[in-house]
């Protein structure tokens, strides 16, 4: 078993969950997380109630739903491969090596 309840059936470290609504800045928040990740991190993002959802690159999962910014999360949470997760608001920034130091 994991952190996160689940047999691991791959060896996903992290799994960084980022719900979404209308934010100008998801993409550059992606594209951060990508760039500063050093441990094996996977990026799912849900786009809640966007009307025309934006196209999206670098996350390894989206979604869309009209679930809100919990039941998002939750939804997320469920796809999560990873031994552990770490939930992101859209607009934000991380330093190099971010998800090591959180698995340490």
């Amino acid at each position: 078993m994991t952190g996160n309840g689940r047999t691991q059936t791959n060896d996903m470290e992290l799994s960084v969950l980022i719900p979404a609504r209308q934010e100008e800045f998801l993409q550059k928040t992606i594209d951060d997380v990508r760039e500063h990740s050093t441990a094996k991190t996977e990026i799912l993002v849900a786009l809640d109630n966007w009307d025309d959802p934006p196209t999206i690159t670098g996350a390894d999962r989206v979604i869309t739903t009209r679930a809100g910014q919990r039941g998002a999360t939750n939804l997320l949470a469920r796809l999560a491969r990873g031994e552990f997760v770490a939930k992101l608001d859209a607009h934000c920034s991380m330093s190099q090596g971010f998800d090591s130091a959180l698995l340490e």
